[in-house]
């Protein structure tokens, strides 16, 4: 893990931590042009470098869950539940949406009860929540376009083709075409000595490069147990993913519905597919709305007999990826907080009631 943390708390001011001469031939762009455009794009808050590792692996549930508002609710309510749900160091990755269900939000739990007592009770309490409903995850196949551990094939892919970039260069001004192509290189499956400049870990660490190499290997290619990958800004870049929630009849048997989710993994794309377990869906997958034809995704959903419903909503805003807050506007790009409720047993507390007469609630 050495080498990933390195990178992580040193990549904003020392692009060169990544494998400049790997990056430079790829694209046949000098290194220096190369690493003045990244600092530009993290100075601007346009990109992010987080990492997922399969949490069900390393002792926690993860469980991501859905909110439906009563209609009606006024839009100062839902930026106020917004503000909170912001400020919930607990929620490891969430967004805002507008459609079927007002948001989509997940939290990374040792103990289940503490998630009930911590976010499930409080949000029942509020009159203008219609529904809590988990999705737990069963499996993570894909986010940010790439395939994570618990992919069928290709694992570490990365899904985000030429033509999507050029498309994507021409509908903002944030990233021209130089700096996405940049951007998908950096997430481009390779080996991970083409990933990191293991001299300049060891002049920023000391740590011997030999054996950082020989760490990162074993935890990302061998034993496939983190995936690190560059995340852009979706609000700047005015992108909104769109994302559905598919419900298959009762009767549809679990390896069927394994199969499901890996023929949607087939179709490049969905940039999140999840398996769901003990839920009211079974599988999420998720595009960009402004980038891809999504009612031809809708279609192609609803081809599998085994579909019986499918919630559609749009990301207005994005909270947290992988537990970096993504809110630069507070100041707080990529803050991280990795909670562990290990101790906790929120179920003897009493916790205070969501506000949403104020913008931010005083106590978690």
């Amino acid at each position: 893990m050495s080498a990933f943390n390195i990178a992580k708390a040193s990549y904003q001011i020392r692009p060169e931590v990544f494998n400049m001469d790997y990056l430079s031939k790829s694209l046949n762009l000098k290194k220096e042009e190369i690493i003045k455009r990244m600092k530009r794009l993290y100075d601007e808050r346009l990109i992010m470098y987080v990492m997922t590792p399969p949490m069900q692996i390393i002792g926690y549930g993860l469980y991501y869950w859905v909110v439906k508002l009563k209609e009606g609710t006024s839009k100062e309510k839902k930026q106020a539940l917004s503000e909170w749900f912001q400020n919930k160091d607990e929620i490891c990755t969430g967004a805002e949406a507008e459609g079927d269900f007002d948001y989509f939000n997940g939290c990374h739990m040792r103990v289940l009860d503490n998630l009930i007592y911590d976010i499930f009770y409080r949000l029942r309490d509020l009159p203008e929540v219609e529904y809590v409903h988990t999705v737990p995850i069963r499996r993570a196949i894909r986010d940010l376009y790439t395939n994570m551990p618990d992919s069928l094939n290709d694992y570490r892919k990365f899904f985000l083709d030429d033509d999507t970039i050029k498309r994507l260069a021409k509908m903002q001004d944030k990233m021209d075409l130089t700096d996405l192509r940049i951007f998908k290189a950096l997430n481009t499956k390779r080996p991970m000595e083409e990933v990191y400049d293991f001299k300049v870990l060891h002049e920023i660490s000391g740590l011997n490069p030999d054996e950082m190499l020989m760490g990162i290997k074993a935890v990302i290619e061998n034993n496939r147990m983190l995936v690190p990958v560059f995340h852009f800004n979706t609000r700047k870049m005015g992108l909104k993913s769109r994302l559905f929630l598919i419900k298959l009849f009762q009767m549809t048997p679990s390896y069927r519905k394994a199969e499901i989710a890996d023929e949607i993994a087939t179709i490049p794309e969905f940039n999140m597919i999840n398996e769901f377990t003990d839920s009211f869906y079974d599988i999420g997958a998720a595009a960009y709305a402004d980038l891809t034809d999504t009612d031809a995704l809708f279609e192609k959903i609803n081809s599998f007999s085994e579909v019986e419903d499918v919630k559609v909503a749009d990301f207005t805003r994005e909270f947290r990826r992988f537990t970096c807050r993504l809110d630069a506007e507070n100041g707080m790009w990529e803050e991280c907080v990795l909670t562990d409720d290990f101790l906790w047993d929120i179920t003897q507390k009493v916790m205070p009631a969501i506000n949403l007469n104020i913008n931010k609630e005083e106590e978690k």
